[in-house]
């Protein structure tokens, strides 16, 4: 085989093999499975909460971010707590949306400080596939040493944002530790919930 052959097999190859990188990067891959419960079933409620707390009505997101369902629930007690669940229908999709949220949901504009990692919360959310959770100071009125706290996560297909504000000199609002219990909270519903095997057709 002369060089100029050699040159063009190698160009050709080499192509072909650039080709299916980038068809497997830009597949959205497999559809993710049929789930055995609801999106807005995940959704966080007062029976997660210390007495005081009560539902208020699930509602879309005011953006779905390309997902599939978006529900959103906040609560009725002593601060802003709001919970979003967004369904992809691929897994890939969700992955991408979460690196893109890690950007957008700890934006500057939400706080008056800068967002600290909370390593010791993020662990609690040990069944997620991915998990990230940071505080920053806030002003709440009345209020002294009140935090904003926002816990990112993806379970599968589902990109799951929560937000909260913490006060421990508020008697009535949540704690860090109160936090804490209701991220564990949340955390096994998701791993009950994606343990249980769907429903045979008949």
């Amino acid at each position: 085989m002369n060089t100029r052959r050699l040159r063009l097999a190698v160009l050709t190859l080499a192509t072909c093999l650039a080709v299916a990188v980038l068809s497997f990067i830009c597949s959205p891959g497999a559809p993710a499975p049929l789930r055995p419960f609801t999106t807005e079933s995940m959704l966080m409620d007062a029976t997660l909460f210390p007495p005081g707390w009560s539902n208020r009505p699930i509602i879309p997101t005011a953006d779905s971010h390309g997902a599939l369902e978006h529900p959103l629930r906040s609560m009725s007690g002593d601060g802003v707590v709001y919970h979003e669940i967004y369904r992809y229908e691929f897994v890939r999709s969700a992955q991408r949306e979460y690196k893109r949220q890690l950007d957008v949901f700890y934006s500057g504009r939400q706080s008056n400080d800068a967002w600290e990692e909370k390593p010791e919360l993020t662990t609690l959310l040990d069944f997620a596939d991915e998990a990230y959770v940071a505080c920053a100071s806030y002003i709440a009125p009345n209020t002294e040493g009140a935090k904003l706290c926002h816990m990112l996560a993806r379970y599968g297909e589902f990109v799951v944002r929560f937000s909260a504000q913490i006060a421990p000199a508020a008697p009535l609002a949540l704690d860090e530790d109160e936090l804490g219990e209701l991220l564990v909270k949340l955390d096994d519903r998701w791993q009950a919930a994606m343990a249980s095997l769907p429903t045979p057709s008949p």
